[in-house]
């Protein structure tokens, strides 16, 4: 089974929750998990800034979110990032289109989207707004799994449901 982590990595929190997060799924499951931060080709902005260009970063993601059987979309940060945004739609797209034209070798997918933002919990003025679109298409492909600032307990559920998947469909 394989894997595609979805965040906004480039800031040294969000690069250590996104390598924290991913490497506890990939122990717990066994997941071949393709993490964009990891592939220094298209994202060592300081040893190839020079060679990384627009198009290598969405050939390289889009060919892993083909391979993928689960998509992990991290959906914090002050609006859904942009490429994360893009990936989620993408990923959904590709599971809709093998399912309307019938491809015969195509694969079982999920989307799991993890927020932690203690906003998201919140009620009127406190709640934090996600793009409808975007969260829609996650639930349609689907769940959502909410977590709390300095509780792991979100990762639990995150497996449970991965677990669920493997037994369903591998």
């Amino acid at each position: 089974m394989k894997g595609y982590f979805a965040s906004h990595f480039f800031n040294d929190a969000m690069f250590r929750w996104t390598e924290e997060v991913a490497s506890y799924i990939e122990s717990e499951t066994g997941i071949n998990m393709y993490v964009p931060q990891r592939n220094g080709e298209i994202n060592d902005k300081r040893e190839n800034d020079d060679i990384i260009t627009d198009i290598k970063i969405a050939q390289a993601d889009t060919l892993e979110l083909k391979k993928a059987n689960i998509l992990f979309a991290c959906l914090d940060g002050l609006a859904i990032d942009d490429g994360v945004a893009g990936e989620i739609m993408g990923f959904g797209l590709i599971k809709e289109m093998e399912k309307e034209y019938n491809i015969p070798d195509r694969k079982p997918r999920l989307i799991i989207g993890i927020i932690t933002d203690m906003r998201w919990q919140g009620t009127g003025d406190n709640h934090l707004y996600r793009n409808l679109m975007i969260l829609g298409k996650v639930k349609e492909h689907g769940y959502i799994v909410e977590g709390y600032p300095g509780e792991d307990d979100y990762k639990e559920k995150i497996i449970a449901i991965v677990k669920n998947f493997e037994e369903k469909y591998f």
